[in-house]
């Protein structure tokens, strides 16, 4: 008999080690799921926006010094907004007016934004065919009446048919201010087009780069512009040459506007081209690496132009194709879908990583992939090097990203005609994890009786005993447990990555109600169920925490029980104040007017026995 029993009691714990196992495998899985957003950003890491009661869809994002954040974009009407967020994602209301603001430049389209050195924030874009750039006081409120012409400088259309449509903007160290597009005439012939602005908005050069500079070529769109460590401008664009054949064309300007022509490309011209049928660069995708090289990224399209897939180029510092770049210096991924690119960043380690959107006639997600310093998918990030995220509306839009000096990355795009903004941790591992217990404060916890079976309100409370009940009374009536702890001593900018609940079983009266009334389960509140620190009555039916799930008691040990909050439920952990937990069985009773419940120590009890929360996280 002994044999049997202790058969009996090896089986039970290995039970108790596989539960464990299966739980910690479950939670592994939720926290890839959730796909690492910043549980501190927004809800969930996600902020969504409409400003103006209009349509909104954001194409660029910008961080300045402070962490608080920019975005560009468009109403559905195509007239553009400017928006600013404070580093947690709420609406920086100080901003503009409630938060954002529309640049008044006449027919003002296709905004880019970047920031001065003094804060400033300048917005280029295109007004009536022509090159227009505003400055705007830092507080978004009203126009740099200082700059240009009441705030704003242009360089107008040659003609008629010639027109320049905006695609890019820097600033220069020197706060020289550096705009690019396209330069389309009554030929129907388009060129690269650059003008550099003074800092007080008056011209310093302007210049079309044409057929002369990029010889066989009869449309060559221009995208793109960075600055190199040496001062040399980076253009970069799409071409369609005389012969049909799709280039990604790129030229080097020299500091003072003339062509590179002396140590870029083989032509003599500071150009060069690259075949990549049906490519189109997508506005503002070209980073430079630490090392100079020139990274350009957006999409190509099948010979029946219905198949999207994503593409990426790198060049030598010299122009040539950096063919230790995926074998030749071209990268194209088809992940199943259509694929479009829009943006890019590089990250100190030299991993890029593309937004964009992956997309079928039935849906449109946000799509981020990281590529290695050799062009090869990260396997290390999301799943097989691609994250995917869908937010259940259509459609969902990646179009812009950054990344901050902390290295987590903000992504900016629109979800169904919502400006959107998210905001990832990346490389978890690098931060150091700490780890810290909470337990369970006595005169705040204890059980609460149901008033009457079935009547779902509490009728009386104890908070004083050295344990709590969890089961139903001999009227059938329920025990609810809650467990409260003050969790305020938690960093206000900590990333909480995971956090389990162990209580400890004192005794078990009548039938173990783990095998008559289902599972043990567990709500969660920031703050306290009743508004109230002290136990009370209500807590036995007061909501839980606003969009929380219900966790689930699983075995530790022979008397010891855990629960280990999902990834979603870990942003409900309160890091101003207290934490509240209630536990309660699946099944409120067993109508067998028995007395069933398990007595579990609380808060009252010595140190060894009180219920404890244990909580990880890091500082970013």
């Amino acid at each position: 008999m002994r044999n049997k029993i202790s058969i009996f009691k090896k089986s039970r714990r290995i039970s108790f080690t596989l539960a464990i196992i299966t739980a910690l495998l479950v939670f592994t899985s939720v926290l890839a799921a959730d796909e690492m957003l910043d549980p501190n950003f927004g809800t969930n890491g996600i902020v969504m926006s409409g400003f103006e009661g209009i349509n909104n869809y954001t194409n660029r994002v910008i961080l300045q010094t402070d962490g608080k954040i920019i975005i560009a974009g468009n109403y559905q009407n195509s007239l553009p907004f400017i928006a600013r967020y404070n580093n947690n994602g709420m609406v920086d209301t100080s901003f503009g007016t409630n938060g954002s603001l529309t640049p008044t430049i006449g027919a003002f389209s296709g905004s880019r934004i970047a920031i001065q050195s003094d804060g400033k924030l300048i917005v280029a874009g295109s007004s009536n065919g022509s090159f227009a750039i505003a400055r705007y006081e830092s507080n978004g409120t009203s126009l740099d009446s200082s700059f240009g012409v009441n705030g704003v400088a242009k360089i107008p259309s040659d003609s008629g048919d010639s027109r320049y449509g905006i695609s890019d903007l820097v600033i220069q160290p020197d706060q020289r201010i550096i705009v690019v597009g396209t330069h389309s005439n009554q030929g129907n012939f388009t060129n690269f087009a650059i003008a550099r602005f003074n800092t007080d908005g008056t011209q310093d050069f302007f210049r079309i780069i044409d057929k002369v500079d990029f010889p066989n070529n009869r449309f060559n769109s221009c995208a793109a512009v960075a600055i190199q460590s040496d001062g040399k401008i980076v253009m970069s664009g799409g071409m369609l040459d005389n012969d049909a054949n799709g280039q990604i064309s790129l030229a080097r300007l020299n500091q003072d506007g003339s062509l590179d022509t002396s140590s870029f490309g083989t032509n003599g011209k500071g150009t060069i081209t690259a075949a990549l049928p049906d490519f189109n660069h997508s506005s503002g995708a070209l980073a430079l690496q630490q090392n100079g090289k020139i990274v350009v990224a957006g999409t190509v399209t099948n010979a029946g132009n219905t198949i999207e897939n994503l593409a990426l180029a790198r060049f030598n510092t010299n122009g040539a194709l950096d063919t230790t770049f995926g074998g030749t210096g071209i990268v194209t991924t088809d992940l199943g879908n259509n694929e479009k690119g829009s943006d890019l960043v590089i990250q100190p380690d030299g991993k890029i990583i593309l937004v964009g959107t992956i997309y079928a006639s039935n849906f449109s997600d946000i799509l981020l992939v990281r590529y290695t310093s050799d062009g090869a998918l990260d396997n290390s990030f999301g799943e097989n090097g691609k994250i995917i995220k869908d937010l259940g509306n259509a459609p969902d839009l990646g179009n812009g990203i950054t990344i901050q000096p902390d290295g987590m990355v903000v992504v900016a795009g629109s979800s169904n005609g919502r400006a959107l903004l998210a905001r990832y941790i990346l490389e978890v591992s690098n931060h150091q994890t700490i780890s810290t217990t909470f337990r369970s404060k006595a005169v705040h916890d204890g059980w609460v009786l149901e008033a009457g079976e079935n009547s779902n309100s509490g009728g009386s409370l104890n908070r004083l005993a050295t344990t709590f009940n969890v089961g139903d009374d001999a009227r059938d009536r329920q025990y609810r447990g809650i467990l409260s702890f003050n969790t305020a001593s938690l960093p206000d900018n900590a990333i909480i990555t995971s956090a389990h609940l162990d209580v400890k079983r004192q005794g078990i009266v009548g039938a173990n109600p783990l095998t008559t009334h289902g599972d043990l389960l567990i709500d969660i509140r920031t703050g306290t169920f009743s508004n109230n620190l002290n136990l009370q009555t209500s807590d036995f039916n007061s909501a839980g925490a606003p969009g929380a799930s219900q966790e689930r008691f699983v075995p530790l040990t022979s008397s010891w029980y855990t629960t280990q909050f999902s990834s979603a439920n870990l942003t409900f952990i309160n890091k101003y104040g207290i934490t509240q937990f209630r536990l309660l069985f699946a099944k409120d009773d067993n109508d067998d007017m028995s007395a069933d419940y398990i007595k579990f120590f609380s808060g009252n009890s010595v140190n060894g026995n009180l219920p404890k929360l244990i909580i990880s996280y890091f500082v970013p």
